[in-house]
């Protein structure tokens, strides 16, 4: 089982930003700012 130990720190973070990153995005105009980020 050490390969979840291995996967998991990464995974975490990796939703941790994401959720960081929909904060900022939000905080910055809502969803018509995000989905003009996603076009580009």
């Amino acid at each position: 089982m050490d390969y979840v130990s291995a996967i998991v720190p990464p995974l975490v973070m990796a939703i941790g930003f994401g959720f960081l990153v929909r904060a900022i995005i939000r905080s910055q105009g809502g969803t018509q700012k995000a989905k003009e980020d996603s076009l580009d």
